[in-house]
């Protein structure tokens, strides 16, 4: 009985060593659960932070709550955003105007996607090249871009300040044209557009032409092909194209923040950067979380949209291109109108920044007013209280470097991590690790920018075990910024690691080289143009990032962005207009040289080339 006993605990203790020794010498299985905890103390551990800091009384307020003291669990905050004397003002009319503005501007940006979409990828459109290139400069540049040429030319006096162009020139303007959610609503959609122009003209890109012969053979005419053949396929790609406009627009903060707050007009981003202002964490954090839990419900309409749909095959093994529809006549006039749509939202607004930013006085478009004083004037009093210009004034540049700085670390850490991520999901395909990883990893993209700042203020704004507080330092910058641009890191890793086959690794083993040589002297190599095309995105986002860093700045972390939200605050429109051309110049010159080398184009596969 005992003989039998102990060959149990041996048959035990052995099953155990061996399932062990399986795990250490599986380093994609011990790479995933190091990147899971990294991925839970980053991305879980501060939603729970933001929940707990929302249902704990601040001590600012605990002077107003009786019984309770600061520290405390409270239901304070709650009471005040929802059911309070302050909560239409604290919450629901901005919950009213982010739902108004998000819809009216993603519908906005799916019209004009979609149609620039089919006449790049299906018509005989001229130049489809270039104006598939410009058209998604909008995105690239940063948000507020179009929200401070809109002030330059549309601003009246009646707001307060200086007149913009149109008024000094005589044309007055009523103040829902200037400033309010007319003007939050078109300049959004004209910075989303993009996004729906790639994701519809790659939908119609791999539309088969067969289809489309059939239903000709079959009788049917273009008007109904189009209809039931065509737009039936691409539905759920402008469905999924408008929920998630819809989501990013819920968290955008610059362009209400530069178009809404003159006029008192707020949504729930603007609100909760006031609160946190004002001293209210508590209530910015219930906002953040009702942001949040919006934004998801989009996303998750978008799956299940897009599952419903999944019958839908329309890529064969055969390749193939798409069938043109001519224009004919209106080929010449097509053309011109959309080329002059691209002049006046990627050129016009530049050329007006430009403008206002070598005008003396702000609002006076005389020759008699011209200066390069904000580009290269040194300290004058009676200027922007002194302020020198951007190129020799110690505090933009300061700001420049440290967000070239910022663009690097964030795009080489992204660019890792992606791969990293990327390689234990599919050689762990299939593994309840691997998918939980792959989820855990998305998460970032659900929540606002502006809420996700406010996650990681409230996780890193003081000590924790054994992590200090890092407000106020750069490392808290690189690090939330590459944690909201994971997913998009992610999905690149993983797609370029679905193109390695095993056999490449195996290889390796066999010639008896050790994981890390395999991944130094393999992996990294032959994925090293996958890598620097995955950094793009993340290099261009944290140069422009504005709502996801804003409450985590202090002086001696300001970023080029932050300096032009800090100008625009002080109404020094041409100081900020200069900052913002700065910050366009660089970010275009660094992507055109990370193309350059890389071969990489976003545009890629539209228009026919």
């Amino acid at each position: 009985m005992k003989l039998q006993q102990s060959e149990g605990e041996f048959l035990f203790l052995e099953r155990n060593w061996n399932r062990i020794r399986r795990i250490i010498t599986n380093p994609p299985l011990i790479l995933s659960i190091v990147l899971l905890i990294l991925l839970i103390y980053l991305v879980i551990a501060p939603l729970f932070s933001m929940i707990e800091s929302a249902l704990i009384l601040n001590a600012r307020d605990s002077i107003y709550v009786v019984g309770e003291q600061a520290g405390d669990f409270t239901r304070y905050y709650l009471k005040r955003t929802f059911v309070g004397n302050m909560s239409d003002v604290l919450f629901y009319k901005p919950l009213r105007n982010t739902l108004i503005v998000s819809f009216s501007m993603s519908i906005l940006a799916v019209f004009i996607g979609s149609i620039l979409a089919w006449l790049v990828v299906r018509t005989d459109l001229l130049f489809k090249r270039i104006i598939a290139t410009l058209a998604i400069i909008p995105y690239i540049l940063p948000s507020w871009t179009l929200a401070l040429a809109w002030i330059t030319v549309f601003k009246n006096r009646r707001i307060g300040g200086a007149s913009g162009m149109l008024e000094y020139f005589g044309i007055n303007l009523p103040d829902w044209i200037s400033f309010g959610p007319i003007p939050i609503i078109i300049v959004m959609a004209l910075h989303y557009y993009p996004f729906t122009f790639l994701l519809i003209g790659s939908a119609l890109r791999c539309l088969d032409p067969r289809l489309e012969e059939a239903a000709l053979v079959l009788g049917a005419n273009r008007r109904v092909t189009i209809r039931r053949i065509i737009f039936a396929l691409i539905t759920p790609a402008i469905f999924s194209a408008w929920l998630l406009t819809i989501s990013r627009g819920i968290g955008s903060f610059a362009a209400p923040s530069f178009l809404g707050l003159p006029v008192n007009y707020h949504l729930l981003s603007t609100k909760l950067y006031s609160n946190l202002l004002t001293g209210s964490p508590g209530v910015s954090y219930i906002i953040a979380v009702v942001m949040i839990a919006v934004s998801s419900l989009f996303i998750f309409l978008n799956q299940r949209i897009i599952g419903k749909r999944k019958s839908y095959v329309t890529v064969t093994g055969k390749a193939f291109q798409p069938k043109l529809v001519s224009l004919k006549k209106w080929r010449y006039s097509v053309t011109g109108a959309v080329i002059i749509f691209l002049i006046l939202v990627v050129f016009l607004p530049i050329f007006v920044l430009g403008v206002d930013t070598v005008m003396k006085v702000v609002g006076n478009y005389s020759f008699s007013n011209f200066t390069l004083h904000y580009w290269l004037g040194k300290s004058d009093p009676n200027i922007c209280y002194g302020e020198p210009g951007i190129l020799r004034n110690p505090y933009v540049l300061g700001a420049l470097w440290n967000s070239i700085k910022l663009g690097v670390s964030v795009a080489f850490f992204c660019g890792i991590s992606g791969l990293l991520i990327g390689y234990t999901v599919v050689r762990l395909r299939g593994s309840k690790l691997s998918t939980i990883l792959d989820q855990i990893s998305f998460i970032p993209y659900l929540i606002p920018s502006i809420a996700f700042g406010a996650i990681y203020l409230s996780l890193f704004a003081q000590p924790r075990g054994f992590i200090p507080s890092l407000y106020g330092t750069f490392a808290l910058l690189v690090l939330v910024t590459t944690v909201k641009n994971l997913p998009f890191a992610t999905r690149a890793g993983i797609s370029g690691m679905m193109q390695l086959g095993h056999e490449i690794e195996e290889a390796g083993i066999i010639a008896g080289a050790s994981w890390f040589t395999r991944m130094r002297r393999l992996i990294f190599p032959l994925q090293s143009s996958n890598i620097a095309s995955g950094m793009q995105l993340p290099f261009i986002t944290a140069m422009r990032e504005l709502s996801l860093l804003l409450i985590l700045i202090t002086p001696k972390t300001r970023l080029l962005t932050t300096v032009t939200f800090r100008y625009t605050d002080y109404a020094y429109y041409s100081m900020a207009d200069a900052v913002l051309l700065l910050n366009i110049f660089v970010v275009l010159a660094i992507i055109y040289l990370l193309q350059k080398f890389t071969g990489s184009d976003l545009t890629k596969g539209l228009g026919g080339q």
